[in-house]
């Protein structure tokens, strides 16, 4: 992928397949609470294990779900990273594995430290793919990615849904608006339907207005311990939620989904992975022959 060597995170020649990324993200069945319940959901869709894990009402009708690893390559091995909480040196190569748990077509869209932005999911002038289920999509298909200068905060936007967008350029300009800025009616329209993940690990002042509007709910960490989902379902059920999304992070990779109890029209699951690099030396990794 040629093109990507003009872009902030390059592409260095690797293949992919050896990366070993064949087995499920989430492959520890004492973290994979919500990973199973999401796939009895598509399996036989009962939705009421679900609404019950998180205090909805009434049983759930609609899941959008993926899973995503973030893979740092050092000391000759690929180690799976929580990028919400790791900060990387200035030459770190990763590679990152897009896994959906149902068929979707799926946008990968760049926001570099520079402002720079483009889709490298579908590249220009091609369409979207249709990702199959439990099918990982590697990012990228024949190498790692290597952070450059200048160091800084970027972000890699996941789109998952179940339909392709009508127009692609319109979603651009809706992922890249910056706060506060107004919207033509067909990118307000749009905009809801994007169901985003929270950015961060803290919750900002604007994702807790937001959901106090939406009457949703952004999560992460829901099976952390008993406690934390206790509380997360009693505030559901105390605020009426009938929608949000949730990420749960573990040693192996993050689920992310949306899950809702209302006659939804067509949602777009939004996942931000934040990727921030630092001024330092990288770690001097051990050569892969492919």
């Amino acid at each position: 992928m040629k093109c990507w060597r003009a872009r902030r995170l390059m592409v260095i020649a690797l293949s992919f397949g050896a990366l070993g990324l064949a087995p499920p993200l989430l492959a520890n069945a004492d973290d994979a609470n919500f990973r199973d319940l999401t796939r009895k959901f598509y399996k036989d869709g009962d939705g009421k294990d679900l609404a019950k894990l998180v205090g909805y009402a009434a049983p759930v009708k609609k899941v959008i779900a993926l899973e995503y690893k973030v893979l740092l390559f050092a000391h000759g091995k690929l180690t799976p990273v929580d990028p919400k909480t790791n900060e990387f040196k200035l030459g770190d190569r990763i590679a990152v594995s897009i896994e959906p748990l149902n068929d979707y077509f799926v946008y990968i869209f760049h926001v570099g430290a520079s402002g720079k932005s483009e889709f490298l999911l579908p590249q220009k002038d091609e369409d979207p793919p249709l990702a199959k289920a439990n099918k990982p999509v590697a990012l990228p298909d024949d190498g790692y990615l290597e952070f450059s200068e200048p160091a800084g905060e970027e972000s890699l936007i996941v789109v998952a849904t179940e339909k392709p967008v009508s127009d692609r350029a319109m979603l651009a300009r809706v992922l890249t608006k910056k706060p506060g800025a107004k919207d033509t009616p067909e990118e307000e329209a749009l905009r809801k339907t994007l169901k985003a993940t929270r950015r961060k690990v803290l919750k900002s002042v604007a994702e807790t207005r937001k959901e106090i509007l939406d009457q949703t709910v952004m999560w992460r960490g829901i099976t952390a311990d008993e406690k934390g989902v206790r509380q997360l379902a009693a505030d559901v059920r105390n605020r009426g939620v009938k929608d949000g999304t949730f990420e749960e992070p573990t040693a192996q990779g993050t689920s992310a989904l949306f899950l809702t109890s209302k006659e939804e029209g067509q949602p777009k699951l939004l996942v931000s992975i934040p990727l921030k690099s630092v001024d330092g030396k990288a770690t001097k990794p051990v050569e892969i022959k492919p």
